[in-house]
């Protein structure tokens, strides 16, 4: 009877599912599905920088396949420098105003960025960052994990990962992994969504920041659904403009 008790004890143990200590990533990236408004500014997303509202938008989401996203961030590198320059010095958003702009289309130059929030970082943690992107036209993009150590107030940048994304008409999901910290007194990181080349709407969503334990040797990026980025000309140089 024992014997019987036990055997059918073990197969119902084996039918169990199993759990482990290892508790899910949490995410430290403020509103990094851009739904939330910011309370003092309910035209921008909580967390992250203002934006002109024309170059660089925070508006619906476009309905792919049925999808109801909410809320994401839309650039247009279609805009002129000087339509640009003319947008962000009306809505104030004068870290992204330069000199002696020109007619041809940003995605020519400087291409269109945007910034969240610092966050914390730890020491000897990696850090794995995730997000969703589509292109309207096959605009390539990009996004930065960018480390800072402190200086009183102030934040100087001493290190910065990228990711390479693209995708036309269909939203794609890219991740990578970073360690800040190696080597580097990093104590603040900021992501920062970038598109250029070709001329055209993109989209960025549902962007994520997740502590790891496990340390990498190098920075890696895993992108199994990811296409190859548009080239840009040989003739291109995308200049840098970034504000931090």
């Amino acid at each position: 009877m024992k014997t019987t008790f036990l055997i059918y004890l073990a197969a119902l143990i084996a039918t169990l599912p199993i759990v482990t200590a290892t508790a899910a990533a949490e995410n430290i990236l403020s509103n990094g599905n851009f739904d939330l408004p910011d309370p003092a500014n309910p035209q921008k997303p909580a967390a992250w920088d203002a934006m002109d509202g024309t170059g660089v938008q925070w508006t619906d989401a476009p309905n792919v396949a049925g999808e109801n996203r909410g809320k994401a961030i839309r650039m247009d590198t279609s805009l002129s420098e000087t339509a640009y320059v003319d947008s962000c010095t009306r809505a104030g958003v004068m870290q992204w105003v330069f000199p002696h702009p020109k007619s041809n289309a940003i995605a020519e130059t400087y291409g269109l960025s945007l910034y969240s929030a610092p966050g914390p970082v730890e020491p000897g943690k990696s850090y794995r960052i995730s997000f969703d992107f589509m292109s309207e036209k096959g605009t390539a993009g990009k996004v930065w994990f960018r480390g800072y150590s402190e200086n009183g107030e102030k934040l100087k940048r001493v290190y910065e990962g990228v990711l390479d994304c693209n995708s036309k008409g269909a939203w794609k999901h890219f991740t990578g992994i970073f360690n800040p910290t190696k080597n580097r007194p990093v104590t603040k990181f900021r992501v920062m969504l970038f598109t250029y080349y070709p001329a055209g709407v993109s989209w960025f969503d549902n962007v994520t920041v997740e502590p790891l334990d496990e340390v990498p040797p190098t920075d890696t990026t895993s992108t199994p659904t990811m296409s190859t980025p548009s080239a840009v000309p040989n003739n291109q140089t995308i200049k840098s403009n970034p504000p931090n």
